[in-house]
Parts: structure tokens; C-alpha cells; sequence
């Protein structure tokens, strides 16, 4: 039988400890956070087979690196006096996946953040809070809207400042969190971009405009989200290496020190890098896995064999430096009982 979250809180001790969230913290707030294919949005709406040839070149969900190449693409053969269609077609291509992106924020996303009830954000903060770290893999709104609700200052920094122009309509990703508590977006979110060789962020406070409303009117002027939503580990791992906030991101998890608890996230094959950071982190001692409904679905027992071949990673790890390391302890709790969302 698994053990209840209430154990795993008393487990944590006064140290400090720290959270991996999966897209199952925003289904459990609310379905319409179970993302459908966004590659598929897009070939139902038009996309042409050499555009999908881009995206396979790509990732096929890579779309902010298909965005900016169609882009840039037509732009070049404008300066190289290729035959007009050939321009027209990229940027007719380029719309169609535009128009995903937006269809997706429009159907896949919360409008804004009063549609989630007062009560729910705040058990959502208080289960949030029991953490120093937060580390998510969702490029939805929702945790920032959880950590946002919070009365007086926020209770996590993100690293994003404000910029130099006080009347600028976006926030900048200036510094590294050190010891504050911190949120991490491992792999991006809808209103992170990057422009003018620096990365933004969307905000509320400092423009009064929706931040949907925002994303959207973003892509129509070629700001993209930065996310990453590869189908593979390795394609995932080649975006986040090009993005330094994304590495740094991924590096902070891999050294972190005390317990980690992973809530909604199966550990699958398309998040290898993030399993490798978890075993080959000497130095973290404990991983409480939450599991969904019964442990013997095939879901649940998947997590489970990739949760044992980590401390098998770790034990071969500690040997390859010669003793010096912590054997990582595995544990699960139905996260069920978490009651996250009250």
C-alpha cells in the first residue's frame, strides 16, 4: 500500500526540500490542461508537406525553432531574389503554426487566473510553499498564477527584474536565485520569449493586459514562446543546451541537496535528462515519486521501473568516484492524497 503525503511532509524534516512538478498539478486543477498534439492542431489546419518536413528537421514540436527558421527563411530569399511563391509559401506556413499556437492558448489554457477559485490557488500555495525549490516542466500559467496570488511578495523569485526603461511592458531574466526560494520553468512557458538577445517575461502588474492576451499578440508580432515540447529526450536536451536559462534551469536540479518530491510527472522516456539530473546528483539523498490511481497500471509501473533503474545509476555513479556520493532511496506516495488543488 502506498504511503499518504502526510507522511511524506513529516519525512521532509525542517531541511530543506524540494518539488518536480509534471502536467498532472494543472490536470488536477483542471482537464483543459490535457494538451493535445499541438503538431497535429497544425496539419489539421493546412500545414503544408514541406513544412512538415521542416518540422521533422526540427523536432515536430519544436515550434518556436520552426517559427523563427520559416521566418528567417523568407526573409533570406527575398535578399537572394528567389521566385516570389517561395517566400509566400513559408510565410503562409508560418501562419498556419501561428494559429496553432494561438488555437492551443485559446482551447488548452485558462483565460486568466480568476477562472481558478480563491480557496484552490491558495492550498495550491500552501502545498507549493512547503518547498525551497520548484521545478516544472509545464509551460502553462498556472504555477505562476498560484505563486502570484500570494498576499504581499511573492513567496518564490524567478530571477526575472525589471528592466532599465521603467515604462518597458515586460519583465528581463537578470540573475541567478542563489539561496531564495526559486521557480524554474525546465522547459519554458508560454509567456517566457526571448528578443533583443535577452529573455522576457509577460506580466500583469506592469500593463494591466491579460497575459494570454499578451501571448497572443506576441506571436503576431513574431515574439515566440520559449518552450520546449520535443517528443524525445535528445531533442529536448539540444534546445535546452541552447538556451542558457534553460541549462541553468536543468543544472540547478542536478545539484540540489535535500529530499526531492515529484508530483504529477511520470519520469518518462521523453524526460531522460531530467531522470539523469535526479541519479547523477550525488549528493540528493531521497526521492518521494507520487503515483496516480493504482501502482499497478502500466503507467505507474513504468515510473516505477525507471525509479529503480535510477539508484542503480547512482550506485554505478558513487563507484565510478570511488565511494563518494549518497545511494539514492526511492520511495512512492499516492498523490492523490496530496490534495494539492483542497
Amino acid at each position: 500500500m502506498l504511503q499518504d503525503f502526510d507522511a511524506v511532509h513529516k519525512a521532509l524534516g525542517q531541511g530543506r526540500s524540494h518539488l518536480l512538478l509534471g502536467n498532472g498539478f494543472s490536470i488536477a486543477c483542471d482537464p483543459i490542461f490535457r494538451y493535445q498534439n499541438l503538431y497535429e492542431v497544425a496539419i489539421g489546419e493546412g500545414l503544408s508537406s514541406r513544412a512538415q518536413e521542416v518540422f521533422n528537421y526540427l523536432g515536430t514540436n519544436n515550434f518556436e525553432g520552426v517559427l523563427r527558421l520559416l521566418d528567417d527563411a523568407a526573409k533570406v530569399s527575398a535578399i537572394y531574389a528567389a521566385p516570389p511563391a517561395c517566400g509566400e509559401a513559408m510565410m503562409a506556413d508560418s501562419a498556419i503554426v501561428k494559429n496553432a499556437l494561438v488555437n492551443a492558448v485559446a482551447t488548452s489554457h485558462l483565460e486568466h487566473s480568476g477562472l481558478v477559485a480563491s480557496d484552490r490557488k491558495e492550498r495550491a500555495l500552501q502545498f507549493l510553499t512547503i518547498f525551497h525549490n520548484v521545478f516544472t516542466t509545464n509551460y502553462d500559467l498556472l504555477t505562476y498564477w498560484v505563486i502570484m496570488s500570494a498576499d504581499g511578495y511573492p513567496p518564490f523569485q524567478d530571477g526575472f527584474r525589471a528592466p532599465d526603461d521603467p515604462d518597458e511592458p515586460y519583465v528581463v531574466f537578470t540573475e541567478r536565485l542563489g539561496s531564495s526560494k526559486g521557480l524554474y520553468y525546465l522547459h519554458g512557458a508560454l509567456h517566457l520569449h526571448l528578443s533583443g538577445g535577452e529573455l522576457r517575461k509577460h506580466t500583469w502588474c506592469r500593463t494591466r493586459v491579460r497575459i494570454t492576451d499578451q501571448i497572443r499578440e506576441g506571436l503576431a508580432q513574431q515574439r515566440y514562446p520559449l518552450f520546449v515540447a520535443e517528443g524525445s529526450a535528445d531533442r529536448k536536451l539540444e534546445q535546452i543546451q541552447r538556451h542558457g536559462y534553460l541549462w541553468y534551469s536543468l543544472d540547478k536540479l542536478s545539484r540540489i541537496k535535500g529530499p526531492l518530491v515529484v508530483y504529477g510527472h511520470a519520469l518518462g522516456t521523453s524526460d531522460t535528462h531530467i531522470v539523469d539530473a535526479i541519479a547523477y546528483n550525488r549528493d540528493l539523498p531521497t526521492v518521494f515519486i507520487g503515483l496516480f490511481g493504482s501502482e499497478d497500471t502500466t503507467a505507474n509501473q513504468a515510473t516505477i521501473s525507471v525509479a529503480k533503474q535510477m539508484t542503480t545509476t547512482r550506485q554505478e555513479e558513487i563507484a565510478r568516484f570511488n565511494g563518494r556520493g549518497i545511494p539514492l532511496q526511492v520511495k512512492f506516495f499516492q498523490s492523490e492524497t496530496a490534495k494539492v488543488w483542497g
